[in-house]
């Protein structure tokens, strides 16, 4: 087994091990929904900046941004929350592409495979409208996030591109987290039988990361192949 095989088990162990203490410290009753409102609603417009630098930063590094757009409905109104998603939708993006480019671009572009000089090529003559409709299809997939950076598309397209191309999606991730903060309110996380459900949690945390390994591996053997 590699070394990335072993890390994503360290993972797997370490987000179990993390569910299996809030449950067994009660630490899950500080995590309820109210108690993060009046946490984020206190801190005022630092509460708002402190959403958008952790949505920017953590979602290029593999943080699920679901996390970010579901929450955010559960503290602010809708219009705030929306607006809150998208700063941070569009500022993940920003920085996936400017680290991206800083640090990648030199390399990736001088080996850059004949099959994917083409794509290039167009993103290069056509960037807003390529842009515009990776991030309709693949929102802010990681991969998609990084390439754009080590691409030879220009800053404006780019920016552009991602502004408007995240925003049906970035809406209508925010209205079903209206939804879920609805609900929530109605049945609170500290009333949850968290007797029952950190047990299946820890199994699904587990079940899905063998699947990534053995998945990852697989598509290892055939690109090799």
């Amino acid at each position: 087994m590699d070394r990335g095989s072993l890390l994503k088990i360290a993972l797997a162990a370490l987000v179990a091990s993390v569910v299996a203490w809030a449950y067994t410290s009660g630490a899950y009753e500080e995590f309820d929904p109210a108690t993060m409102r009046v946490w984020f609603q206190e801190a005022g417009a630092w509460g708002g900046l402190l959403f958008i630098a952790a949505y920017s930063l953590l979602q290029p590094f593999g943080v699920n941004g679901l996390v970010f757009l579901l929450s955010a409905p559960l503290i602010w109104n809708p219009t705030d929350a929306f607006l809150l998603n998208w700063i941070g939708t569009v500022g993940t993006g920003m920085f996936s592409f400017a680290g991206a480019r800083f640090v990648a671009r030199d390399w990736v572009q001088k080996r850059l495979p004949k099959r994917m000089r083409r794509f290039d090529d167009r993103l290069q003559s056509h960037g807003f409208r390529t842009v515009f409709l990776l991030r309709l299809i693949f929102y802010t997939a990681p991969t998609v996030q990084w390439a754009l950076g080590t691409s030879r598309v220009s800053f404006m397209p780019f920016l552009t591109g991602t502004v408007l191309g995240v925003a049906p999606f970035t809406l209508m991730t925010t209205l079903l987290g209206v939804r879920v903060a609805a609900w929530i309110e109605e049945h609170p996380v500290a009333t949850w039988p968290w007797d029952q459900l950190w047990p299946v949690l820890i199994a699904a945390t587990v079940i899905i990361v063998a699947i990534g390994v053995v998945g990852l591996r697989m598509w290892r053997a055939k690109a090799v192949e």
